[in-house]
């Protein structure tokens, strides 16, 4: 590390280097301007930093810490990942397309019940030819991942349950360290420095942009809105950056009160669309033609939103907002944009 503790872009990226890695996204993703929301809401300047269009079955912040988790899943020589997630997982379906890239079986124990109507990355999960099990709970899901895995190895097979896997944390934080770099260079480009971010994130992007901030001696600040109320994000948020700092020796601490997040856009909870995320999934659609989704995404721009109508940017202010993706969702909630 240089002095003053800064390193360089190249210094970072040769600490990602070290860690075991599948090429599978598209990285480098667009960064758009969005002029019409801006001028509607009356500034500052947003740039979307868009990591919906990474690439494999439909994109999505997931596929880039996918490389990394899924690079050390290969050390076991699976032949079949089996992975338990939520009913409407963007992670199901990313996970899916990059198994179906390196030449895998995937088997999803989704938690919930099989709907009626299939739609949005449930639909996207069973196009990819994932073998889809349903399980009534979190007791139930563990239970189906170990039994699974077991009749996997009966028939000759070579399992990897991929929620055993050390490296998501850490994989998610890497994944947007590395994205920082390439908005301040793509802000760069423009003449610009990155003043804000705000993303959806409970505690394992986010700790990857607080890491760059840091690392880069940057000022910006990273704003980390979250989709459930289930974590102490600031806690976890710092333990996640100080293992990813670990991991690539950086030799770095984040603590607790240099998180910034905030729980005020869950609405009614996990999962469930809220009347201020879908305001913000219709602006960024009629202004921008950018779709977000209503869980996610859009609960995430809906702080971005409020902050701003709070007053709390200058017109000249730089704020980028990461889209990690999830649009499928906005089919299984369709009647909301009727």
């Amino acid at each position: 590390m240089s002095d003053a503790g800064k390193m360089s872009h190249q210094e970072i990226r040769e600490r990602i280097a070290t860690l075991p890695r599948l090429d599978i996204a598209l990285k480098n993703t667009p960064l758009e301007e969005a002029r019409n929301l801006s001028r509607m809401l009356g500034g500052p300047r947003i740039f979307v930093k868009r990591d919906d269009l990474t690439g494999v079955a439909l994109g999505g912040n997931k596929l880039r810490n996918l490389e990394f988790r899924l690079a050390h899943a290969m050390k076991d020589d699976p032949d079949t990942v089996i992975v338990g997630l939520d009913l409407q997982s963007n992670s199901a379906r990313q996970t899916v397309g990059a198994c179906n890239k390196l030449g895998l079986r995937t088997i999803l124990v989704l938690e919930g019940q099989k709907p009626n109507n299939v739609q949005g990355n449930l639909l996207v999960d069973y196009l990819l030819g994932a073998d889809v099990h349903f399980a009534a709970n979190s007791r139930a899901q563990r239970a189906m991942l170990d039994s699974l895995a077991e009749d996997v190895r009966a028939s000759g097979g070579r399992p990897h349950i991929l929620n055993d896997n050390p490296m998501f944390d850490v994989a998610s934080a890497v994944a947007y360290l590395e994205v920082t770099l390439e908005v301040v260079e793509q802000l760069d480009e423009r003449g610009l420095r990155p003043g804000y971010f705000y993303m959806s994130s409970s505690g394992k992007g986010s700790a990857g942009i607080l890491l760059a901030q840091k690392l880069l001696g940057d000022t910006f600040a990273m704003h980390a809105v979250c989709a459930t109320d289930e974590f102490h994000l600031p806690s976890r948020t710092a333990s996640i950056a100080n293992q990813t700092s670990a991991a690539l020796d950086l030799g770095i601490t984040v603590s607790e009160d240099e998180v910034i997040n905030t729980e005020a856009f869950v609405g009614n909870g996990y999962g469930v669309p809220s009347e201020a995320g879908d305001e913000a999934v219709r602006l960024f659609a009629r202004t921008e033609g950018i779709i977000l989704d209503p869980i996610y995404t859009g609960k995430a721009a809906a702080g971005l939103i409020a902050d701003i109508r709070a007053g709390r940017f200058s017109q000249e202010d730089v704020v980028v907002f990461v889209h990690t993706g999830g649009t499928p969702a906005i089919f299984t909630w369709n009647e909301l944009w009727l």
